[in-house]
């Protein structure tokens, strides 16, 4: 039964698959771009050129120096408008003329557009790829033992929203870097809240996505993270905010009864992050940082009492590990290690003595979250640039021991420049000597700002920018929600 299923995986794949029967990629030629509305035009056609082909899908693609050597011509233009600009594509093949455009405002935006340039050309390029009829594939011993093995996937791609076991949200307006999920009622609503620098909104969502709530802080502060718990037990959980003002913590908790918030705590001391799936049985974990910004002494674990707060229990991490890149990773009974997302964004895994006992050979996690760790009037006496503290990816253990961790990809500038584009997530097990991959997802168009985990449903809750903020737009995100199977 086993080989049958295995047998019809592999043939579903290979009829859909989006390449040429009995043919390679396309042999493609990406021309200079032409330039209109800037000065250093020469630089620019070259620049524009090398990225976009750097980013075009190799599965597809075959890159060719001269065009008389291609199969398709990709041929692009830029042009500015003051503030705006538009890039425009024409994919010329010996059959067809396509045309594809991207647009945006200020030049934060041009990397990210040609991003998603790339893709649009990607997939014109996989429509024009049909396969011939196939004939049925014979599996290879090795293929076979993959599919049998495969028993956890992702069933949802994060960008099939017309799956029945996906949903995606209006866009929101505005850039939200942080997701929490709240109380889940017996009708089957559940409550959402976001957080953008300044502001965060109570969302219920049902059939549809509905804004119940939204407060802001001083313009001072800045939230960094939302998490979600009920630590006190009382059927009740509470949001937990943590905010810097001025290089300094001053979080906040609030409760939602539904229709409003209402702030039980503020001026904090700590950054806090939740550990754990269900709100019920999550710890919120808080650290201390000092003044100018730095973390400051042990995590320690969040209690409360009344309006009353406390940290106690002061683990025991690497010096690599903050409040932002680790969690705790069941091994053998009795036994949990340590597993952090260190600053050059590699999974390492700690014994419980605090020894290194392995390290993932890729890159992983990705952040534009940010805070600064040196006072101001130091940077202006000093004429020194500030160093931005990247937050980190939450990293996530399932119940089954699934180590959930997301990668963003896109481009690292010098000094603080960060754009991602891109995402995906990968699924981990931890056999007490490595981290085995089991699953991830596809690369897909987007920052992945967050995400959260409804166990109960066991869904994936995506928080995802789409358009970045610029001179004359706020940003727009979106969130989706994808089945775990």
């Amino acid at each position: 039964m086993k080989l049958i299923i295995t047998f019809l995986a592999a043939l579903i794949l290979f009829t859909t698959s989006p390449v040429r029967a009995n043919a390679g990629p396309f042999k493609i030629h990406v021309s200079e771009f032409s330039v209109s509305g800037v000065s250093n035009n020469d630089n620019l056609k070259q620049t524009l050129q090398g990225i976009l082909t750097s980013r075009l899908s190799p599965a597809l693609v075959q890159l060719v120096e001269k065009p008389d050597q291609a199969e398709i011509l990709v041929i692009g233009s830029y042009a500015q408008f003051a503030k705006m600009f538009s890039m425009d594509v024409l994919i010329k093949s010996k059959d067809s003329l396509i045309k594809v455009f991207e647009q945006g405002e200020g030049q934060e935006e041009v990397i990210p557009a040609l991003g998603r340039l790339a893709r649009k050309i990607d997939a014109e390029l996989a429509k024009i790829a049909v396969p011939s009829p196939p004939t049925a594939p014979s599996l290879s011993p090795a293929a076979s033992q993959v599919a049998v093995e495969e028993k956890y996937v992702l069933r949802a791609d994060p960008s099939a929203n017309g799956s029945p076991d996906s949903w995606s949200s209006p866009p929101l307006d505005g850039m939200f870097s942080s997701i929490a999920m709240g109380r889940t009622y017996s009708s089957g609503e559940r409550e959402l809240f976001v957080a953008g620098e300044q502001t965060i909104r109570a969302y219920l969502k049902g059939r549809e996505l509905k804004l119940v709530a939204e407060i802001t802080i001083p313009a001072s502060g800045k939230i960094l993270a939302i998490d979600t718990a009920d630590l006190d037990k009382d059927g009740s959980a509470e949001l937990y905010v943590t905010i810097i003002d001025r290089e300094t913590a001053s979080s906040r908790v609030y409760q939602f009864n539904g229709t409003a918030f209402a702030m039980i705590a503020q001026k904090l001391p700590w950054f806090f992050r939740g550990i754990g799936n269900d709100v019920s049985s999550r710890t919120i974990y808080a650290q201390e940082i000092e003044n100018g910004g730095n973390y400051y002494g042990d995590v320690k674990e969040l209690t409360k009492s009344d309006a009353r707060f406390t940290a106690i229990n002061p683990l025991k991490l690497p010096r690599s590990a903050n409040i932002f890149n680790f969690n705790r990773l069941s091994g053998a009974p009795g036994k949990n290690y340590i597993v952090v997302l260190n600053e050059d964004g590699y999974l390492v895994i700690y014994s419980p003595e605090g020894s290194e006992v392995w390290k993932s050979s890729e890159k992983y996690g990705g952040s534009e979250s940010f805070f600064n760790n040196e006072p101001r009037t130091h940077a202006r006496s000093t004429r020194d640039l500030d160093r931005w503290m990247f937050l980190e990816q939450r990293i996530m253990q399932l119940k089954d021991g699934t180590l959930i961790v997301p990668r963003n990809e896109g481009t690292l500038g010098l000094g603080n420049i960060r754009a991602f584009d891109k995402h995906a997530l990968f699924a981990f097990e931890w056999t007490g000597a490595v981290l085995k991959e089991k699953w991830h997802t596809r690369l897909s168009p987007g920052y992945l700002a967050d995400y959260a985990f409804d166990q109960a449903s066991v869904e994936v809750i995506l928080l995802k920018a789409v358009r970045k903020t610029g001179f004359f737009n706020k940003g727009t995100t979106v969130i989706s929600i994808n089945k775990i199977d």
